[in-house]
């Protein structure tokens, strides 16, 4: 099973490779062929002259030869005391050769241009960019007055690179055709490695400024340093201008270039989570190569004879080692995307295109290569400055698609944490209201157990003394009669505190008045009530309810007992502070002092107490006034 395994996973990868250069070779070969001219010139060897500082012919005017090299140009090895050297391009040209240009595949350092002695392009630096090691081409159109028909001859004076004398391809021929590929070419060369440049940096600083979480962070370095040295790497061909030492040129274009191979590597293992042990290499790969190309370079100032070959031999070293790193970069993610199911898998096959041209740039430098569709098309393109582009916009890619993946994760995850919250909010409440209603319960219940207590020690005691009074025949009629009302009475308070326990205190005391009234009326009195508590409020609860209720009814009863008057009054309002008062008034003959300190007022004020109230009793000119003052906070 597990053989099988492996043997699927295999072919799919090898499958997704083979698919990933379906698209490679097609886009090689449209750009090779737009930014080429059709006929490039196959002579196999131009001559040169060499000049001096002021472009004096020296060395008797000696002429030498520059042979060509593939698909790179012509060399001639460097002649003592040269600064600059004079190629010598001879054509011909028919009649109707009147629109001809001169195409070269790069600008060089071409500083005059002379046709038939003729000075066509004036001494200026014609290089838009001082690349020390790629620039971009150049195109110069051929005035139709001074091409001759028949024989001709194009003189161009190139500064010496100091190593070798060298001149790129060329071609001359139509200039609409030269112009195209000069444009196109153009682009390749020179804006599209800019704008890589760019692209680049923009995507290491977005990666810089992301928080990525601990298991990303390997594969989030591997990519910034295969982005920056890819943009060290640009930067060195494109735009190093000539004035830098040669040799520091090209150590930092050799570690560039071998950093793209290692850190390509280290990307892939980190991306694909592959558990083998080459993360120990790749580190020591790291610290190794200063000192391998540092070496080479210090031998090259000891011994300069040796120089060219020791540069050119390091050089092929180094094109051989990024090219096998970025084809096994390249099937290590296309195995992950198998591996993976097929997760990230256009941003893994722009990654494997981009290591596909890294690989063809150094191969390209080491063999003369064609186009698999065309063997008459060559690789001639510096690939690497062209990758930028695409290689920084599949990390953009990347990240943008890593981005909405968070935000749609972080999206159901807050709907699943909202709607977990909403669910858990109403339990919650649920509960607590089952919680509130089981404490109501058993205060309540705790309350009439009081009650029970009260009606057994109180009621209970007042009918057992009448009972035995009655027994030992010591009572009269009117002692009985009076008993029995005042236990009726206390029993219709207690009744009316539990029925009223979950009311508030304006309903409690609408309910008082009801009951009472028709006591008052049928001892000949008027009853006056005036209501100024607010409806809904929480009620104190049984006990305290029970407390005021039989304060209230000893006021009532007092007054009705002892006043002498015909009015009984009851009101209730709220003071400024908040409190709640409750009075009873009667217009009677009032208390007198010696009746203040007696046992019923005790047992009011004892009572107001308890529910946390005052008791307090205003003798006026008519009648007598009971203020009940209850704090709005003892009924919170």
């Amino acid at each position: 099973m597990i053989a099988s395994q492996q043997i699927r996973t295999a072919v799919l990868t090898a499958l997704f490779l083979v698919f990933s250069q379906f698209l490679f070779w097609p886009a090689v070969h449209y750009a090779e062929q737009i930014s080429r001219p059709a006929q490039i010139d196959q002579r196999p060897s131009i001559e040169l002259e060499a000049l001096d500082s002021n472009r004096n012919v020296i060395h008797g005017g000696k002429r030498y030869t520059a042979r060509r090299q593939r698909q790179q140009g012509y060399y001639a090895p460097l002649v003592p005391g040269v600064d600059y050297v004079r190629f010598y391009i001879p054509f011909k040209a028919v009649a109707d050769s009147h629109n001809l240009g001169l195409y070269m595949s790069l600008r060089d350092d071409v500083v005059e241009i002379r046709l038939n002695n003729i000075i066509i392009l004036p001494e200026v630096t014609v290089s838009r960019q001082q690349g020390s090691l790629n620039v971009g081409p150049q195109y110069v159109p051929l005035p139709p007055a001074v091409v001759r028909k028949g024989e001709n001859i194009l003189s161009l004076d190139v500064r010496s690179t100091g190593t070798v004398n060298d001149f790129p391809t060329f071609s001359i021929g139509d200039a609409e055709n030269l112009s195209s590929a000069h444009r196109w070419r153009n682009m390749f060369a020179l804006d599209l490695p800019l704008a890589g440049v760019a692209v680049l940096v923009f995507t290491v600083l977005l990666c810089a400024v992301i928080d990525w979480p601990k298991d990303d962070r390997p594969r989030i370095r591997a990519i910034m340093l295969l982005l920056s040295l890819s943009a060290v790497s640009t930067a060195v061909l494109s735009y190093i201008p000539q004035d830098w030492p040669f040799t520091v040129t090209i150590g930092i274009y050799v570690f560039s270039s071998a950093g793209i191979g290692l850190s390509a590597l280290q990307y892939a293992q980190s991306d694909g989570q592959f558990a083998f042990s080459s993360g120990r290499l790749i580190r020591w790969s790291w610290l190794a190569l200063p000192v391998l190309i540092a070496i080479p370079l210090l031998l090259t100032n000891f011994e300069p004879a040796i120089a060219p070959k020791l540069i050119s031999g390091m050089l092929e070293v180094s094109f051989w080692f990024v090219s096998v790193l970025c084809v096994i970069a390249a099937t290590m993610l296309a195995a992950a995307t198998v591996r993976s199911g097929w997760s990230s898998w256009l941003e893994r096959l722009l990654l494997i295109l981009c290591f596909s041209f890294f690989a063809l740039d150094r191969l390209g430098s080491i063999f003369e290569l064609h186009s698999l569709l065309d063997r008459d098309v060559p690789l001639t393109l510096p690939w690497s400055p062209i990758v930028g582009v695409p290689l920084g916009l599949s990390i953009i890619l990347s990240l943008a698609k890593q981005a909405t993946e968070a935000r749609k994760t972080v999206t159901q995850s807050n709907g699943i944490l909202a709607a977990k919250l909403i669910e858990q909010s109403a339990e919650l409440d649920r509960s607590y209201d089952a919680q509130k209603q089981m404490l109501h319960r058993q205060v309540v219940l705790e309350e009439r157990q009081r009650i029970v207590r009260d009606m057994h020690d109180g009621i209970g005691g007042q009918l057992l003394g009448l009972m035995m009074q009655v027994r030992n025949g010591g009572v009269d009629k009117i002692e009985v009669e009076q008993g029995l009302q005042s236990s009726l009475a206390d029993l219709r308070l207690i009744v009316d505190s539990m029925d009223s326990a979950e009311d508030g205190l304006a309903e409690t005391l609408r309910s008082f008045e009801h009951r009472v009234r028709a006591q008052v009326e049928a001892a000949g009195m008027a009853f006056e009530v005036k209501h100024g508590l607010n409806d809904g409020l929480p009620g104190p609860g049984p006990r305290p309810t029970l407390q005021i209720l039989r304060i209230l009814q000893e006021a009532v009863t007092n007054a009705m007992r002892h006043s002498g008057g015909n009015a009984i009054s009851l009101s209730s309002a709220y003071t400024e502070e908040g409190a709640i008062v409750i009075s009873i008034g009667d217009n009677g003959r009032g208390i007198p002092d010696a009746v203040q300190g007696g046992r019923g007022l005790i047992n009011m004020r004892t009572r107001a107490l308890a529910v946390g109230g005052q008791l307090e009793i205003h003798p006026q000119e008519v009648g007598t006034l009971i203020r009940f003052v209850i704090p709005g906070t003892k009924l919170d």
